[in-house]
C-alpha cells in the first residue's frame, strides 16, 4: 500500500508527530486548528466569526476501493503542505482502516449497512461504525451555513457512466439540486435520486444530521498503485473549490443526467439468482418483459423498456438488497439519453 493516509495517519506512524505524541491539536497555514479525533478522522476548522459550510469527505467504507483513498490521501497532503487553502469546516473520516491495511472490501461486516443491536459478538467493524456515526454528529451540530457530506465509493463493476453519485435527499430540495448541479459540472455524469429506505453513511448524514448528502461512485475498484487518478480531475478539482470557497456553478457546463429508483430487488434466500451476464454493467438499460432476478417464489420482470440495473450482487447476505433498478427522472428529459 502505498496511500499516504493508510502509512502515516491510518497506521497511527508520525505523519503529524505534533498530533501523535499527545498535543490534540495544532494551527497551519492560513489560522487553520487540525485535530485528529481518531484513527483516520481528521478535523480542520479555520478559525474566525464568519459562518462556513460544514463538509465531511469520507473514504475508505470498503476497504478495497483504493482511488478515492488515494484522492483524499493527496488532497491532506495538499492542505498540510499550505498548498490548498482551508475555508469550510471540514471533517476527513477514513471509515475502514483494517480493510484498508488487508486490501479486503471487509473484515466482517459491510459497514454500508449500518450498526445492528450491540451484542456481546459485536463486530469491530459495527462499533467503528457507531464511532463514525457519533463523529459526524458532533461535527453537524456544530452552527454552519450548509452541511455536505460526500461518501466517495468505487463501484464492483463496471457502468455505462464512468462516474456517479446517489443522493437521499429529496430533489426538490434548493440545496440538493445546487449540489446535482455543481457535481455535474465536476465529473459525474448521473446522479440517482432516492428516498428509500437505506443504511448507508450517506442516507444517515442525509436522513438523520440534515445534510445534502451524496455517495459518489468513482470507478472501479483496483489495486493501491494502479488508479489513473488524472481519470478523477475534475472531481478533484470540485472538492478542491468546496474546501477553499472557491466552488461556484458555470454557464453552460455539463449537466449530469437524472435518475430515480422504479425498484430495489432483496435476496430472500439462497435460490435467488441474477438473470443477466455477470460481466453486464452498471445503467445498462433492458426491455419489457426481460427476467432479471429469481428467488424461491419470486421474479423480478422488466415493466417498461428503459429500465437500468445498478448495484447487481447475488452475494449479498439474506435480507440484504441485491438489486437496484432505475429509470430516467421524467423531470429532467433534456438529460436523458
Amino acid at each position: 500500500m502505498n496511500s499516504y493516509l493508510a502509512r502515516k495517519v491510518l497506521c497511527n506512524l508520525p505523519c503529524m508527530k505534533p498530533l501523535l505524541t499527545g498535543q490534540l491539536s495544532l494551527i497551519i497555514d492560513n489560522n487553520v486548528v487540525v485535530e485528529l479525533w481518531d484513527n483516520g478522522v481528521l478535523y480542520f476548522q479555520p478559525q474566525g466569526s464568519e459562518l462556513r459550510n460544514a463538509i465531511l469527505l469520507s473514504v475508505g467504507v470498503h476497504g478495497n476501493e483504493t482511488a478515492p483513498i488515494e484522492i483524499i490521501d493527496q488532497l491532506v497532503a495538499d492542505i498540510l503542505a499550505g498548498k490548498i487553502a482551508v475555508r469550510n469546516s471540514l471533517l476527513i473520516v477514513i471509515a475502514n482502516p483494517k480493510a484498508i491495511k488487508s486490501g479486503f472490501r471487509e473484515i466482517d461486516e459491510n459497514m454500508n449497512n449500518g450498526p445492528l443491536p450491540i451484542t456481546n459478538a459485536e463486530s469491530d467493524e459495527h462499533h467503528r461504525t457507531r464511532t463514525l456515526m457519533n463523529y459526524s454528529r458532533d461535527f453537524f451540530s456544530m452552527d454552519a451555513d450548509q452541511k455536505i457530506h460526500y461518501d466517495l465509493h468505487t463501484a464492483i463493476r463496471g457502468s455505462v457512466y464512468k462516474q456517479f453519485a446517489v443522493s437521499p435527499n429529496s430533489s426538490d430540495r434548493a440545496e440538493t439540486e445546487q449540489q446535482c448541479l455543481l457535481l455535474g459540472q465536476y465529473g459525474i455524469e448521473a446522479i440517482l435520486t432516492t428516498t428509500q429506505k437505506s443504511a448507508t453513511f450517506s442516507a444517515f448524514t442525509a436522513n438523520i444530521l440534515g445534510a445534502t448528502s451524496f455517495t459518489l461512485e468513482l470507478g472501479s475498484a483496483k489495486p493501491f498503485g494502479e488508479n489513473n487518478i488524472t481519470e478523477f480531475a475534475a472531481i478533484i478539482e470540485g472538492l478542491h473549490g468546496m474546501i477553499s470557497g472557491k466552488l461556484a456553478l458555470e454557464v453552460g457546463r455539463k449537466k449530469a443526467k437524472r435518475f430515480i429508483v422504479a425498484a430495489e430487488v432483496p435476496k430472500k434466500t439462497d435460490a435467488f439468482r441474477l438473470l443477466f451476464a455477470s460481466d453486464i454493467v452498471n445503467f445498462t438499460p433492458f426491455n419489457e418483459g426481460d427476467v432479471l432476478a429469481a428467488d424461491k417464489d419470486y421474479q423480478y420482470i422488466v415493466t417498461k423498456s428503459g429500465e437500468r440495473i445498478l448495484f447487481p450482487n447475488e452475494n449479498v447476505a439474506i435480507g440484504q438488497r441485491a438489486l437496484v433498478i432505475v429509470r430516467p427522472d421524467e423531470n429532467y428529459t433534456e438529460n436523458t439519453l
